[in-house]
């Protein structure tokens, strides 16, 4: 079933590219292109962490064929200005990329999940991770995108932010996948005691959006997990 090892393999992608990736080495490539030695240190951790999560020695061509890509298409975003835009596209293309291995090779051979493992718990793992560090950078870049920014004295919050929105989505995932939307809803309302005064429109802003898109990130990623089981 090619959903499954695509599941694996996303997961593999996930932890590669936010979680083994520092601000320096993401600097180094945006500054260097592919002049950069982070560019391939980088493909070649995708290329380990993919193999590894395949379970299988055999699909060694398939990991591979990732890690090559995944260079590619680094170095192409590398050119690329950090917008959200071009955010997507490049993990769009690294994910269409993994479905492409896992549909070939799911016409190749059986593959199978080992050790008994259930696919939910995989399924739950990616979306636990991509509710923390993928959905800050993308809400980021969203929240630019549209101008949506803190005060300039404000700013150094951010990772307070983070911190309380990773906290608000997994607790959202927890209760899409439980199936307890009335705590989901009261989870909500309890965002609305929050007041600012006048003067604090941007701040009001600010968090109004980042958690609307939270919301939607967590929901999504739940409904992933509920689809799978």
């Amino acid at each position: 079933m090619w959903v499954e090892l695509f599941l694996c393999l996303l997961l593999a992608h996930v932890v590669a590219d936010f979680f083994f990736q520092t601000t320096a080495s993401c600097k180094s490539k945006a500054d260097k292109h592919w002049r950069s030695g982070q560019q391939y240190v980088h493909a070649l951790i995708v290329f380990a962490l993919t193999w590894l999560a395949s379970w299988d020695v055999c699909l060694w061509w398939g990991a591979l064929i990732i890690g090559v890509a995944h260079l590619g298409i680094d170095i192409w975003k590398s050119y690329r200005p950090d917008k959200v835009t071009w955010f997507a596209l490049d993990q769009a293309l690294h994910v269409g990329t993994l479905a492409l291995v896992a549909w070939l090779w799911s016409l190749l051979y059986d593959w199978n999940l080992p050790l008994g493992i259930e696919l939910r718990y995989v399924a739950g793992a990616v979306a636990v991770l991509v509710c923390w560090k993928p959905a800050n950078i993308f809400i980021k870049l969203m929240l630019k995108h549209y101008s949506v920014n803190m005060p300039a004295e404000k700013e150094s919050g951010f990772n307070a932010g983070a911190l309380i929105g990773t906290i608000e989505r997994w607790l959202i995932l927890l209760f899409v996948c439980l199936g307890h939307y009335d705590a989901l809803g009261l989870l909500i309302a309890a965002k609305s005691i929050i007041r600012f005064s006048e003067k604090d429109t941007a701040k009001t802003q600010y968090v109004l959006a980042g958690t609307l898109l939270s919301i939607f990130i967590a929901v999504l990623a739940g409904m992933m997990v509920i689809g799978v089981k």
